[in-house]
């Protein structure tokens, strides 16, 4: 057996409701990884919030919070809380599940991860609530599968 360290670094996720953050754990210490539209409102967090515009394009995290006044329709908040459920949104005539929603959030933080730290990301770990149950946990562990 080798004593060699892998290099293949993990993603730590926090999949929050209003916001969501990540981490590497590198060196003894724990690196936040900041969004690519740099520091907000929220510091380095990112927001949990995907909308669709109404020429078909995808905005997640601080973009799709910019626009969400004018674009409530299209904008989409808060999908944390319907995880587990059989909850669907309507957006422009698609319906999609808090799994596939969920996960364009963790394509965002893992794409924004992977340019920050140059390297390819393929291993996450994503906290859920203590409160939440095997339907939910089932459903964020999906949402992660869904974003690769």
């Amino acid at each position: 057996m080798s004593n060699q360290k892998t290099s293949q670094k993990v993603l730590g996720i926090d999949l929050g409701t209003t916001n969501s953050a990540a981490a590497i754990y590198e060196g003894g210490h724990a690196t936040v990884i900041p969004s690519a539209e740099g520091p907000t409102m929220a510091g380095k967090m990112f927001p949990s919030v995907v909308a669709f515009t109404k020429d078909g394009q995808l905005l997640v995290g601080e973009p799709a919070k910019r626009q969400a006044t004018t674009n409530a329709e299209g904008t989409i908040f808060e999908i944390k809380r319907k995880m587990g459920t059989n909850y669907k949104v309507n957006i422009h005539g698609k319906e999609y599940t808090p799994q596939q929603i969920s996960a364009f959030i963790l394509q965002k933080i893992k794409k924004d991860a992977e340019t920050y730290l140059g390297t390819p990301v393929n291993k996450a770990v994503i906290t859920v609530p203590a409160h939440f149950d095997d339907n939910q946990r089932q459903a964020t562990k999906d949402a992660g599968e869904i974003a690769g």
